[in-house]
This record gives C-alpha cells, sequence and structure tokens, in this order.
C-alpha cells in the first residue's frame, strides 16, 4: 500500500472513484496525473509531479495500453490519506509538506527531507499513525485544490 483513503468531509463514507484509462503500469495505491497531451487517461506520478498534475490514487493494477480502465478516486478538498513514507515517520513531520518517492523505486511519500518547493510539495502531514518512534505512517491532504485555488478549510496560514 502507498496511500489509502481515510476519510472525506461531510456525511460521505466511501470515496467516489471514476474509471479511468490507463497508460504505462499503475498499480493500487498509486498515485496518478491526468494525462494532458492524450486527454483520456492516467498515468504514474512521480517525484516531478506537481500539485497541478495531481488527478487522485489508482485502486487497480494495469499495464501498459490506453485500452485498460481503472478506478480512480479524483482528488478534493477535505479527504484525509494515510501515506506510506520512505523512513519511519515522526511527530516532528506533522505540518510539513512532502513530495514523492516514485523514481526512487517505491510508491511512498519522501519523508527524508521536506520539500520546499510549493509545486513539488503536494501532500501536506497533519498527523501520524502508529508508533512515534517506528515505522508510523503520515496523515494529511493531498495539496491539489490548494493550488487551483480551492483552499483547504484544515489551512488558513499557507499562501500560494
Amino acid at each position: 500500500m502507498a496511500f489509502r483513503f481515510v476519510s472525506s468531509a461531510g456525511t460521505i463514507t466511501e470515496p467516489v472513484t471514476i474509471l479511468m484509462y490507463a497508460s504505462g503500469v499503475v498499480h493500487p495505491g498509486e498515485v496518478v496525473e491526468f494525462s494532458r497531451t492524450g486527454g483520456t487517461g492516467v498515468f504514474p506520478a512521480s517525484i516531478a509531479s506537481t500539485v497541478t498534475n495531481i488527478f487522485g490514487v489508482c485502486l487497480d493494477y494495469a499495464q501498459g495500453s490506453s485500452d485498460t480502465q481503472v478506478r480512480v478516486i479524483p482528488f478534493h478538498a477535505g479527504q484525509i490519506w494515510e501515506a506510506d513514507c520512505v523512513q519511519s515517520a515522526t511527530t516532528a513531520q506533522i505540518g510539513l509538506r512532502f513530495g514523492l518517492n516514485r523514481t526512487r523505486g517505491d510508491l511512498a511519500l519522501y519523508n527524508i527531507a521536506t520539500d520546499a518547493a510549493t509545486a513539488t510539495a503536494i501532500f501536506r502531514a497533519v498527523a501520524m499513525t502508529g508508533l512515534a518512534t517506528g515505522s508510523g505512517k503520515l496523515l494529511g491532504y493531498f495539496r491539489r485544490g490548494e493550488a487551483v485555488g480551492v483552499p483547504n478549510p484544515e489551512s488558513t496560514t499557507d499562501t500560494y
């Protein structure tokens, strides 16, 4: 597991999923981008993905062709996600922004260093799960809504 949906704002208990055509190899729990060139599908996000590129989290596996559909949970403000981390999560990471670790061979959050670049810092940690000294995971939200002018209600101090 890389990213797992935890909750949504309001009374929605199940996340909304949509069917999207996949391009390349996508995995369950992986952040995906919407293809702006083809306009019809999603492909795996990378460490260079920005808050305006990311689209959602894929729930299925698909390989290669763009005629295979996968279920995707699109990002929107108010969603909380649990993120696997490259390094053990700590309480000192709460409130920080992080990028992805996709090019380093796994599908986790790159929590070794905070991502100071506003564009590639796609995830804001708001809490952690598990042991503070163990291999806990970070809870937080994807900053997509903030980037397109829809402020996240939990965030009042960010400037973009």
